[in-house]
């Protein structure tokens, strides 16, 4: 059993649940806290194939017009050649697909690799498509564990009359994460992305909408958590790096600090 989100930094303040039981063969159900619309979402899976499932289905009499229904399907499969997902996700007239592929690769340095396809068509005839490629390694580093991954994101949006586009190369990120003791785990990313192109057409803003031409943008990001294993019961959380300027203050909450920075996720096995 899981539960994501019970901190409340979710921009709904949900939290999300999801079960699984079985030993060979499992089942599982999972529930959105800020989905209302879900009427159920199963999970089954046998190790090397898994299957989910979802269907979307609400009605309000005050504003039919609010009426939605659609369903959902999630396919993953082991293969020798990689791991392969694919899904579908279709409500009323918006339809979403998606492609993702993970597998070995002897390239440099570079061990595993990962290729990730979306497409979205909006009832508007606004659409969305994102592409990345990503190729990883894992360092041992003694008592650490270090990510180290490289890749390739492009993306095409058009809305309406208007559209932009965006190359990020390269997309480069570095994480650890460290064995405090055995059943204390520190981690920390760092993640930067390089706009390598970007056009966009007149009328085009919002968040995450890069400016045309510009190359420049800052785009390197960090995080921290902690991840706690008390054998059934695990805890996992992210951090600020409060906690190593002021420890004292971000533990015990003096001046309105905070442990948790933002997700927390709960799990219990039985």
């Amino acid at each position: 059993m899981e539960l994501d989100g019970i901190n409340g930094t979710s921009t709904d303040n949900s939290v999300d649940a999801s079960i699984l039981w079985g030993d060979a063969t499992k089942w599982g159900f999972s529930w959105d806290g800020g989905d209302s619309d879900t009427w159920f979402n199963l999970a089954w899976g046998n190790g090397d194939m898994g299957l989910n499932v979802a269907y979307i289905s609400s009605t309000d009499d005050s504003a039919p017009t609010n009426d939605v229904s659609g369903f959902s399907v999630g396919y993953g499969q082991n293969f020798d050649w990689g791991e392969l997902g694919v899904g579908f996700n279709s409500m009323d007239d918006d339809s979403d697909y998606w492609v993702n592929w993970r597998g070995d690769l002897d390239a440099w340095v570079f061990e595993s690799a990962k290729v990730s396809y979306t497409m979205n068509d909006h009832e508007n005839g606004n659409t969305d498509m994102e592409l990345s490629f990503d190729m990883f390694t894992h360092l041992d580093a003694g008592g650490a564990d270090v990510l180290f991954g490289f890749g390739v994101d492009y993306e095409s949006h058009d809305v309406g009359t208007a559209n932009w586009t965006a190359m990020t190369l390269p997309s480069a990120i570095i994480a650890v994460e460290a064995a405090l003791t055995d059943w204390a785990t520190l981690r920390a990313h760092v993640e930067n992305q390089y706009n390598f192109s970007c056009s966009n057409s007149d009328g085009v803003a919002g968040p995450g909408v890069c400016t045309d031409g510009d190359t420049n943008a800052d785009n390197l990001s960090y995080g921290f958590g902690l991840g706690f294993d008390w054998g059934q019961v695990a805890l996992d959380m992210e951090i600020g790096e409060s906690l190593f300027t002021d420890p004292v203050s971000t533990i015990t909450g003096y001046d309105n600090g905070t442990l948790a920075t933002g997700g927390v996720t709960l799990s219990y096995t039985f």
